[in-house]
């Protein structure tokens, strides 16, 4: 790792112009590690830019200038582009509105802790054992002496709280402790990112919750299962931000093996969020199976569709027809519909060590 933060040192260096990219539909670790480079590249002198394909929740308005952040933007006209906590290229979606954007003609630093991560860089920065981004881009300041300033360590603590839940999920090791207690010498307002993240509950917000517990239901394989359609949020009047924390919540049912939310977006696609607390699950792989991904403890996936309640929930394409013609699932994991229903709800096929 040190010989990776070298050369970031030195494409630092060289840089004057940076622009610092977050993963669409953006987090507390994606969006902290940005806006704690852009402070510390700014106290350095240097021109610094953040971009986000999509809009900034309200909730991390606390971050300092992250309003700021662009959407669109010439990425020749910069020197250095970080990407931080996108698990694949994809995941920027600026691949896809800029082809060249990792064609190599400007430097790019893929900061991540994904296994899902395609390394897309010029130079990868990937830790499975990070819990957060952000403490990868701690790592790297501590390691080139970059000062952080109290804006920039308040940014890297809202990555840890993100990825944590708030210090309480099992990533959440002694080395996590140690940095946050630096981060908070450092002036970083711990206070403040948990407020945020975990104690401003707007009424809409509470109302999705409430129509995501009611239909909770449990498997005979210890699955917890719940549903949300863009029909709730629009008779809710509320956005796909406010489902937010809902599979971590349910993730909590005593003696299950994991959770899973369903809900739809407003681009007509079917989500599914997993999460567990046990350590013989492993999410990402059964994220992979529909051509999602995502850490062990917490995967998911984006599918084209929209859910249809029968019996119990299931996913219909788009369009109707044949799921397999309108999914994005790679072709080696291409399921049927049965199928993909019984992976997804009855789950018979994960594999435990117990």
């Amino acid at each position: 790792m040190q010989e990776l933060f070298v050369k970031a040192g030195q494409l630092i260096k060289g840089a004057n112009k940076i622009l610092c990219i977050s993963h669409k539909k953006p987090d507390g670790d994606t969006l902290g590690a940005s806006n704690a480079l852009y402070h510390a590249f700014k106290e350095m002198g240097k021109d610094v830019s953040m971009a986000c394909v999509d809009d900034i929740p309200e909730k991390y308005f606390f971050l300092g200038e992250i309003r700021k952040n662009i959407k669109e933007f010439d990425f020749l006209d910069y020197d250095l582009i970080f990407v931080s906590d996108a698990g694949a290229s994809y995941m920027t979606r600026y691949q896809e509105i800029y082809p060249g954007i990792f064609g190599g003609k400007v430097p790019v630093i893929n900061l991540d802790h994904h296994a899902s991560n395609d390394n897309f860089g010029t130079l990868n920065i990937v830790d499975l054992n990070s819990a957060s981004t952000t403490i990868l881009v701690y790592k790297l300041f501590t390691f080139l002496d970059i000062k952080i300033t109290p804006a920039a360590a308040t940014a890297m603590l809202c990555g840890i709280y993100n990825d944590t839940g708030s210090l309480m999920h099992g990533n959440t090791t002694l080395e996590v402790f140690e940095i946050t207690g630096k981060l908070v010498e450092l002036g970083g307002r711990a206070n403040l990112v948990a407020k945020n993240l975990f104690r401003i509950t707007p009424v809409q917000t509470m109302k999705v919750w409430g129509k995501a517990l009611e239909r909770v239901t449990i498997n005979d394989q210890g699955v917890v299962v719940t549903v949300l359609t863009q029909n709730d949020l629009e008779e809710l009047n509320a956005k796909s931000d406010d489902i937010s924390g809902v599979v971590d919540f349910i993730n909590s049912v005593p003696g299950s093996k994991f959770a899973v939310l369903l809900n739809e977006d407003e681009k007509g696609n079917v989500k599914g969020s997993f999460r567990t607390r046990r350590d013989d699950v492993d999410l990402s792989e059964l994220a992979g199976k529909f051509g999602g991904g995502g850490h062990k403890k917490a995967s998911g996936f984006t599918m084209p569709g929209r859910l249809h309640q029968e019996v119990r929930w299931s996913v219909t394409p788009v369009g109707g027809g044949d799921l397999l013609a309108s999914s994005s699932i790679p072709q080696k994991s291409l399921m049927s519909p049965q199928e993909l229903l019984s992976n997804i709800l009855q789950i018979p096929e994960v594999k435990l060590n117990s």
